[in-house]
């Protein structure tokens, strides 16, 4: 399911607005403060529970009010979501009358958020790629969040035997462990090898109509899975015995797991500018995302916020062609109207909105 309209209350900077969000793509544009990033945050919160901006969702509540209210709408089933926070209680959320966990909302509606974090997807920490690997996982396969708790829950066990010294007690949990793990491993690696046949399709496509994606063809994207491939992860834990003890750690296994981005052997990072590097990024989660869609029936909204910055005006050219390839919801933000003769395809479903004049 996927949100066709939603409505705020009382929300950050609005006292109320309703918004139609039925196009494939969705434009939010205005000067800074002007509340474009608050529309995609309270799309995110109503998709996942939580904000991509702060933890505290009582600080979301307008200033002189006690509480805030989102409503959203899928026109396609006929469903409605409900979310409220006051200052008194804590989030409350409901799809048509009925109170849902998190879990139940995230994969009702879907949603991915690329923030200032995600524009430098690899600059930052391998947990942070991890949680972002995990995360279209946790959505689309109830049995990937089974075997993920259980392999934490195992490697819990396991490090907290290895603290007191207890190498016999530690490896008793190693055949669980290994069991969850290795079906962790398999799904992530199965997701990167599918996305990236996407992401190449997607890049080709951008690199006929404009040179300057070229820099982003022929790049190796792959899982470090944390552990000797060739061993497994059971001769890798055994492998590894005398310096788990000595560091009182596991130091093999899929929480040391990374994806790695390359081109002719040097990491991304090292060798790609700001900009290109957020290019890179929004094309490797459009990517995901339109994986996700296909092969398992989802439709996940895709919220980018602040576009333009850090790119220059030949790379937002690169970008813009990408906007025919989107398959499921995309909403994103800038602070100027940068599109005003580059998308008047009626082929493309596309809106956009003056914030400012929104209120």
């Amino acid at each position: 399911m996927a949100f066709s309209k939603i409505e705020l209350q009382n929300f950050r900077c609005f006292d109320f607005l309703s918004i139609d969000l039925s196009s494939k793509s969705t434009l939010f544009y205005g000067k800074n403060g002007s509340g474009k990033t608050s529309i995609l945050e309270s799309i995110y919160i109503a998709s996942s529970g939580r904000s991509f901006r702060t933890s505290n969702l009582e600080s979301l509540i307008k200033k002189g009010h006690r509480a805030f209210a989102i409503k959203a709408y899928d026109d396609s089933s006929g469903s409605i979501l409900e979310v409220k926070k006051s200052t008194t209680k804590p989030i409350n959320i409901k799809i048509n009358n009925s109170k849902v966990t998190i879990s139940e909302l995230v994969r009702a509606f879907p949603s991915f958020s690329i923030d200032s974090r995600t524009f430098f997807y690899n600059d930052n920490a391998p947990e942070y790629r991890r949680k972002q690997l995990d995360r279209g996982l946790f959505i689309a396969s109830p049995d990937y969040a089974k075997d993920w708790f259980g392999y934490f829950r195992s490697l819990k066990q396991r490090n907290s035997a290895l603290k007191i010294g207890d190498m016999a007690q530690a490896k008793a949990y190693d055949p669980h462990l290994v069991d969850c793990g290795e079906r962790v491993n398999r799904l992530r690696e199965n997701l990167i090898i599918e996305v990236k046949k996407i992401y190449d399709g997607l890049v080709n496509n951008l690199a006929l109509e404009n040179k300057r994606a070229d820099i982003f063809s022929d790049l190796e994207i792959s899982l470090k899975s944390g552990f000797n491939n060739n061993l497994g992860l059971m001769e890798s834990l055994i492998h590894t015995n005398n310096v788990d003890l000595r560091r009182k750690t596991t130091t093999a296994g899929p929480h040391k797991a990374d994806v790695i981005f390359e081109s002719k052997g040097s990491l991304i990072k090292d060798i790609f500018s700001r900009g290109e590097q957020k290019l890179l990024s929004i094309l490797w989660s459009l990517s995901q995302n339109i994986y996700l869609g296909r092969s398992f029936n989802l439709s996940p909204i895709l919220l980018l916020d602040d576009l333009s910055s850090e790119l220059d005006r030949e790379m937002l050219e690169s970008f813009l062609p990408t906007l025919k390839y989107i398959e499921n919801r995309f909403v994103f933000s800038n602070i100027v109207d940068l599109f005003d003769s580059k998308i008047n395809d009626k082929k493309q479903s596309f809106k956009k909105f003056h914030v400012e004049q929104l209120k």
